[in-house]
């Protein structure tokens, strides 16, 4: 009876052992979980934030995911650059990709809404129904000089930035205005360097220029390198919600006259804006208006 008992109490002191070493433990690894919790801090850096580990410990699971997380990021690396290639070799078909705008939409605006401008010209400026037009058919005075971006320009564009640096993108004016002297040094540059036909793809004669109105501008990187960054998307889908419209946009070369520049804003206000985005059309369509030079 003795050793009966001896034994029983033998089991429960070790059964109370076992369980007391898994509390313990369970303890431990929810005070290193909190641990690294609590170490991560947000840094702020022109209103872009990133978590930063502050934890000097080394966790063995920790870098097998870090591992795991960088093969991950080599393969999505790999799928998003074949998207981009896939993007790249559909672009031809999918002209209003910006807007969801398709061409047959596109054509029936046209057709139901017929224009007949009312053309002015005031000072050697034209108006094309009260709207500034500088574009190779209608070009400025070389004496016409607002010396710099308009204020209500600036105004929206800082609106514009701040709703970008909102979405964690940031959008700067790399070229605002221009006047002719300048425009023409550009373009003689550009003609010298790849010759009229070349550069009249993507460089205004002076006095043809949107720069040298005070309404146009171009952002971040100005080269095919901006087609398809997240800036370029964000601009495609917002920039009209700011007073801006993507003045040369894909698949309307032939009528606008210069190959798509999504980095190329023109300030048109929040309400025309809206208007020519939702149509699908570059901005002589949606006047009726042609951008040809003279000879």
């Amino acid at each position: 009876m003795y050793k009966k008992s001896l034994a029983l109490l033998l089991g429960a002191a070790l059964t109370i052992s076992i369980f007391s070493g898994c509390m313990n433990k369970n303890k431990e690894a929810e005070s290193n979980d909190g641990y690294r919790v609590n170490s991560a801090i947000l840094e702020e850096s022109s209103g872009e934030g990133a978590i930063v580990e502050s934890s000097t410990e080394d966790f063995t699971d920790n870098n097998k995911e870090e591992e795991k997380f960088s093969e991950d990021a080599q393969a999505n690396a790999d799928i998003t650059a074949g998207e981009s290639e896939n993007v790249n070799s559909n672009s031809n078909s999918n002209s209003h990709i910006s807007t969801g705008i398709t061409s047959h939409e596109s054509e029936i605006f046209l057709e139901e809404n017929v224009k007949n401008p009312v053309i002015t010209v005031e000072n050697g400026i034209t108006y094309v129904d009260g709207i500034l037009i500088a574009n190779k058919t209608y070009p400025l005075p070389a004496n016409y000089d607002p010396g710099d971006l308009l204020p209500e320009v600036y105004e929206a564009f800082y609106k514009l930035q701040a709703g970008a640096r909102s979405d964690g993108l940031s959008i700067y004016i790399s070229s605002g205005y221009r006047d002719y002297n300048l425009q023409s040094s550009l373009y003689e540059r550009y003609c010298a360097r790849d010759g009229q036909e070349a550069a009249d793809r993507y460089s205004a004669r002076p006095g043809h220029s949107e720069h040298q109105s005070g309404l146009g501008l171009d952002v971040n990187e100005i080269s095919d390198r901006f087609i398809g960054t997240p800036e370029a998307i964000w601009l495609s889908e917002h920039s009209h919600e700011y007073g801006f419209i993507i003045r040369y946009p894909k698949g309307k070369e032939d009528i606008t006259g210069y190959k798509y520049e999504p980095w190329h804003l023109r300030y048109l206000g929040e309400e025309l804006a809206k208007d020519v985005y939702e149509s699908g059309l570059c901005l002589e369509e949606y006047l009726g208006i042609d951008s040809e030079y003279k000879d």
